[in-house]
């Protein structure tokens, strides 16, 4: 961690940055990542053959590199993290819809004498024994912790987009239009 940031993200937009000294170490981290190569709208071959990682990896690749081209091929494993988490988060939910989140446990209910006790229809007793919890819940949980993190990184959340934008100085920001301007109290 920098010791001067304190675990805060570092500002990467010069018109922002107003210390010299910094303004300058912004230069020399943009310059340096200038020779990474973009980031490749091709999808993996190792996301290929998963129809949601596949569909997200061509939504990032569309949003951040058409509109802004902050990704590059370093980061092809964070990008393919995240379609990966959101492969599993679409199966998981999928799983839930179809087995329920949780499911009831019974047990054939025995007389006695360890037989087990069958009813005037032929059928066995059983005795309810408690509830089981899907394991899909825990995987889709872990997916979207993972995807929530990742998403972070790589702007795909309005807070991180929000870091992501060239901050308006103080003579741009406008004012915000009062909704009750108008009314008579």
């Amino acid at each position: 961690m920098n010791e001067h940031h304190a675990g805060r993200k570092r500002n990467l937009d010069l018109t922002t940055v107003t210390r010299a000294d910094k303004k300058e170490k912004v230069r020399e981290i943009l310059h340096e990542q200038k020779d990474y190569e973009p980031l490749k709208k091709r999808v993996p071959i190792s996301l290929q053959k998963s129809k949601y990682a596949a569909d997200m990896w061509r939504m990032i690749t569309d949003e951040l590199l058409t509109k802004k081209s902050i990704l590059k091929d370093v980061d092809v494993s964070m990008v393919e993290s995240y379609c990966i988490s959101y492969q599993i988060f679409r199966d998981s939910f999928e799983n839930i819809q179809k087995d329920k989140a949780v499911t009831q446990l019974y047990e054939i209910a025995l007389d006695g004498n360890g037989d087990p006790i069958v009813d005037e229809n032929g059928k066995f007793q059983r005795n309810y024994k408690g509830n089981k919890r899907n394991p899909a819940v825990n995987n889709l949980n872990d997916a979207i912790k993972n995807m929530k993190t990742i998403g972070a990184e790589l702007g795909l959340s309005p807070s991180a987009r929000a870091e992501l934008l060239p901050k308006q100085s103080k003579n741009e920001a406008k004012e915000a239009p009062n909704p009750f301007k108008k009314v008579n109290f």
